[in-house]
């Protein structure tokens, strides 16, 4: 069975660590490779807040746009104001799980007029955190977006009009199971040093499965799943990750 992988980049702001970054961009470019990246119409997040502000970012993002690279809004600000767990994950924090449909369908249009006045425009979101709920998907429906870089269903499926592309891990997907997945990069904690492996990881997987990375065109084009079987398979794959594998790991532990 031919893999295809999609590699997608998260927190792309005007004050991420570039340096980080530009390694990314200097290695997809070398292999011809195109990704997702998810950028944050106003971030507001101090965590993010690592190089100063880079003036042109908004020129830059668009000359990447023309040479193929495919933009997503990740989220508005990229905070974590409601303590609310979202659909998929199992932290209470998050920026719209958890808050009204019109707070909701606010935001998101907010943040779609930021990209459109920088001159971006595009149908492709993902929240931070992976964190969102049923009214981020009447939201983005309601907004115009079609594709929704998440979940954790074994096959695509459409709601509200909204096409979820499953990402059920971050960093290298498990490539042994499955035709599609998604590798998810925080290109700035490459520089931690407890995620500097992460980088080595992308570096390997690119030179390992290049021919078998996509662009996101040609990613989202696959087959979708019956709705209520992907949301069965989805609320299963969850529970497991919440309430199995902790206990798994605690016994792990113990032995």
């Amino acid at each position: 069975m031919t893999k295809k992988i999609l590699i997608r980049i998260d927190d792309v702001c005007p004050t991420m660590n570039w340096e980080q970054f530009e390694k990314a961009i200097k290695l997809m470019d070398a292999l011809n490779i195109r990704p997702l990246i998810g950028v944050i119409p106003d971030c507001k997040d101090s965590d993010l807040m690592i190089c100063d502000a880079r003036n042109d970012f908004w020129d830059y993002i668009k000359d990447l746009q023309q040479r193929g690279y495919i933009i997503a809004m990740h989220g508005l600000y990229h905070t974590f104001n409601s303590h609310y767990r979202g659909n998929i994950v199992s932290r209470h924090d998050s920026e719209f799980a958890g808050l009204s449909l019109d707070t909701q369908i606010h935001m998101i249009q907010t943040g779609k007029e930021i990209l459109n006045k920088h001159g971006i425009n595009t149908q492709i979101f993902f929240a931070p955190g992976h964190s969102y709920d049923d009214n981020t998907i009447k939201a983005l429906s309601i907004c115009g977006f079609k594709y929704l870089s998440d979940g954790k269903s074994y096959k695509a499926y459409k709601k509200e009009g909204i096409k979820l592309l499953p990402c059920r891990t971050g960093g290298v997907p498990r490539l042994y199971y499955g035709k599609y997945h998604t590798a998810v990069f925080h290109t700035h904690e490459w520089a931690w040093n407890n995620k500097a492996y992460c980088y080595k990881q992308f570096k390997d997987l690119l030179y390992t499965q290049a021919s078998n990375i996509v662009d996101f065109d040609t990613f989202c084009q696959q087959p979708e799943g019956c709705l209520f079987a992907q949301e069965a398979n989805e609320r299963l794959y969850i529970f497991i990750e919440r309430h199995v594998r902790p206990v798994l790991a605690t016994i792990k532990h113990l032995i």
